[in-house]
């Protein structure tokens, strides 16, 4: 179970950038709540949200809403979601990958899209670890993304 909420929460705060005006790396933190809707044949479900924060302390997405879905297979502690990232017609939108380990950290990869002013915003890696207690089900992440 505390890899399915470690693995939740990284999935939830993944993606959010920082200067998405300009081409290059784009770095953002974020952090998330995970809430288990139902757990079936060992694998969870559930839904996350969350705040990010350009790392740059202002821009595109700084303290931007995000919200999401995810499953993670308990025993192995891999899992994939969809997340959003934004509001109105500036958002990224997309899937990701994650990897939690029972320490309570997670690995990942997001593959977005972006309309509006986040138009050609790409995926990249993200790292996660719980806050707390894993069965708080909070954590805290960082994420890398890309724009052309």
């Amino acid at each position: 179970m505390c890899r399915f909420l470690f693995a939740s929460m990284f999935a939830a705060g993944l993606v959010v950038p920082a200067l998405a005006e300009d081409a290059g790396a784009i770095k953002i933190h974020s952090g998330w709540k995970l809430i288990q809707e139902r757990v079936d044949k060992g694998v969870a479900y559930g839904t996350l949200w969350g705040i990010t924060f350009n790392d740059a302390g202002s821009g595109p997405l700084h303290r931007a809403p995000a919200s999401g879905t995810y499953n993670l297979v308990q025993e192995s502690g891999k899992g994939e979601g969809e997340l959003t990232w934004g509001a109105g017609d500036d958002q990224l939108k997309g899937t990701f990958t994650i990897v939690a380990t029972p320490d309570g950290k997670a690995t990942g990869e997001n593959i977005v899209k972006g309309t509006g002013k986040f138009a050609g915003i790409t995926g990249g890696p993200f790292e996660c670890a719980f806050v707390g207690k894993p069965e708080d089900q909070q954590a805290w992440c960082t994420e890398v993304f890309n724009r052309k």
